[in-house]
């Protein structure tokens, strides 16, 4: 009955939305007296480093393609776009796990 509840986000076309949504909770929550607010933050950085993995298959994935020879433009391109994004949100999570641990 309730088997159907997957969520997911296209980290492309969303991703800065996403990784800016859970940097404010991660940052606002960490430093918090409540233990939940801690636990949210924790939670938020868990779905942040996913969601990196996630940012790094994509470019495994298309890196493959380009050495299967199976490369356009657009693939060299969009590499190129993916590393730059997963690099500047995983600069942001280091820069966040500066301010406390989970």
């Amino acid at each position: 009955m309730i088997k159907h509840l997957d969520f997911s986000i296209n980290l492309y076309t969303e991703g800065e939305k996403f990784f800016d949504v859970l940097k404010a909770v991660i940052r606002d929550s960490k430093k918090s007296n409540w233990p939940h607010e801690r636990e949210r933050a924790c939670y938020a950085e868990d779905l942040f480093k996913r969601a990196l993995e996630t940012f790094d298959e994509a470019i495994h994935f298309a890196e493959n393609r380009v050495q299967e020879g199976l490369c356009i433009e657009h693939d060299l391109k969009l590499i190129g776009e993916l590393k730059a994004k997963r690099d500047y949100w995983k600069k942001k999570l280091e820069e966040l796990s500066e301010l406390a641990k989970c």
